[in-house]
């Protein structure tokens, strides 16, 4: 009960300082209609939109304050391949602290009124609840973007070596950059049909390729975009360049499922060691114990 009148005093108090906050004096706010012209059509908003308005606002610039920085943000929604803004996306962290905090506090509820337990649990399963809705979104980008990444690892080295082929029989970049993207229907299709749209749009091969490379931020993609853009400044025969970039591109995969073999054979050995090896033991040194124990 205590903490639900504070949270209820809490957010009486913040509302109040919203609206005292919206309504102080903006040259700004009374210039905006008269900048848009009179034929602008006023924004109706309803009496709750305009008292959350500001509370959404504030907790948006107290979230960017002590969040990621947008650019970082920017950049980790591009290698996930999200439309989803960096407003939007921190509005879901702030939506999801509020679920959290609401579902915490619930829960604290029913604890005190099951085990009968303080305030104090109640207040910290809250805090606990809305810190982990707030940090889900993020948890969910960075495993949307891990599994982006892997898709992109894997469409490498046969997308490489269509471009390489391309490029051999006589096309130009762009045109074995359109054949390729045209063939994949993956995340390395989408990020190579948005490299020709800016290189349609008047951007260079060179500057398109190194905001593919941005954007993706994979050392085999960076690698691969490095060597065709220095290929193209330094007039060295593409052909050759491409066909060794794709087989470095395959030896890198190569290496990678090596490296992940390895890894699953070190997770192999812990069933083994825990749980196999106890029971073996087990049985090898049980008749022997129960020999000694009864004299048999």
């Amino acid at each position: 009960m205590t903490a639900a009148l504070c949270l209820c005093l809490a957010a009486g108090l913040g509302l109040v300082w919203s609206w005292a906050h919206a309504r102080r004096f903006s040259l700004e706010r009374r210039l905006a209609p008269r900048l848009r012209g009179a034929s602008a059509a006023p924004v109706s908003r309803t009496a709750l939109a305009r008292i959350v308005a500001p509370v959404a606002d504030d907790l948006a610039r107290l979230a960017a304050r002590w969040g990621a920085p947008t650019e970082e943000l920017e950049r980790r929604l591009a290698r996930a391949g999200s439309a989803t803004t960096v407003a939007r996306h921190r509005a879901h962290a702030l939506a999801g602290a509020a679920a959290g905090l609401a579902g915490g506090l619930a829960l604290g509820l029913v604890l005190g009124a099951v085990r009968g337990t303080g305030p104090g649990i109640a207040l910290i399963v809250a805090a606990c609840a809305a810190v982990l809705g707030a940090l889900a979104p993020d948890a969910l980008l960075a495993r949307r973007a891990s599994g982006r990444a892997a898709r992109i690892r894997a469409e490498l080295p046969a997308a490489a070596e269509m471009i390489a082929l391309a490029v051999v029989a006589g096309e130009s970049v762009p045109a074995a950059l359109d054949r390729v993207a045209s063939l994949s229907p993956g995340p390395l299709g989408d990020e190579l049909r948005t490299a020709l749209a800016e290189i349609r749009a008047g951007r260079s091969v060179g500057s398109a390729l190194d905001r593919l490379a941005a954007r993706v931020g994979e050392p085999g993609v960076t690698a691969f975009c490095d060597a065709i853009v220095t290929a193209l400044e330094r007039g060295t025969p593409l052909a050759e360049v491409l066909h060794a970039q794709a087989t470095d591109v395959r030896d890198r995969s190569r290496q990678a499922l090596l490296e992940e073999g390895g890894k699953r054979e070190i997770a192999m050995l812990v069933p083994v060691v825990l749980l196999i090896l106890p029971v073996t033991v087990l049985f090898a040194l049980y008749p022997g114990l129960l020999a000694l124990r009864f004299g048999i």
